[in-house]
């Protein structure tokens, strides 16, 4: 009785290191990569689809999809994404958040992303063709004036002339001057009026301004660059 019992139970754990191998084999996708959707769904189907597109997916697959790495691409092309966010999946218009956090829209897509957005493109590229190819930027601007689709302080005013600088630039260079310095690295464009030895001599410090705390945590070096 012993000895039956002995060979049972090697035969179980002989079938469950099998049905483990075949899962691993099945779940390492590395034979799978190139094959296309189609053929992912011949397995993966309803209830057993790959385990991060589960019950809570819908909330979580943000966090997945913007990393560097996000293997999304190897089964959804762009069309997929954009059957919820820009209208006609789940609600009417995911592009407008329907929670308090904003859930629906990346951080660099909100408050006046339109305005801003090609600082960000200066900024990083890559970033932007995480989930938007070529055609996605070409259907707007094929449609506007050149001049309409600059960042904001690079558009000229009604007048023609001048651009709007003295409103926006400052702005714009707060939320992210890396994105400036894209175009502008020497920071020569700047310094034809925020400095102290030469030109209009625009103070680029805030009212109340107290240099001692910053000129002393940089060794004066950052002080340098204009002083």
């Amino acid at each position: 009785m012993k000895k039956q019992v002995t060979v049972a139970g090697l035969a179980v754990v002989g079938f469950l290191i099998i049905a483990f191998q075949l899962v691993a084999a099945k779940t390492s996708h590395i034979d799978y990569r190139d094959m296309k959707i189609a053929e992912c769904t011949a397995c993966h189907q309803g209830d057993g689809i790959s385990p991060n597109h589960g019950a809570l997916w819908v909330r979580e697959h943000r966090a997945f999809a913007v990393k560097a790495g996000a293997n999304c691409a190897d089964c959804h092309d762009q069309s997929f994404c954009l059957d919820c966010h820009t209208g006609g999946g789940i609600e009417p218009d995911l592009t407008r958040s329907l929670s308090r956090r904003g859930e629906y829209m990346p951080k660099s897509h909100r408050s006046d992303w339109i305005s801003i957005h090609a600082l960000n493109r200066l900024d990083n590229l890559q970033s932007c063709y995480r989930c938007h190819d070529a055609t996605f930027c070409f259907d707007c601007h094929s449609r506007q004036k050149s001049n309409t689709m600059n960042i904001k302080s690079h558009v000229k005013t009604f007048v023609g002339q001048d651009f709007i600088w003295n409103s926006e630039h400052s702005r714009e260079a707060r939320r992210n001057l890396q994105a400036c310095q894209s175009c502008h690295p020497e920071g020569d464009v700047c310094l034809q009026c925020h400095s102290a030895k030469q030109a209009v001599r625009v103070n680029p410090h805030p009212k109340g301004w107290d240099g001692s705390k910053l000129k002393s945590a940089s060794g004066e070096r950052t002080c340098r660059v204009c002083h």
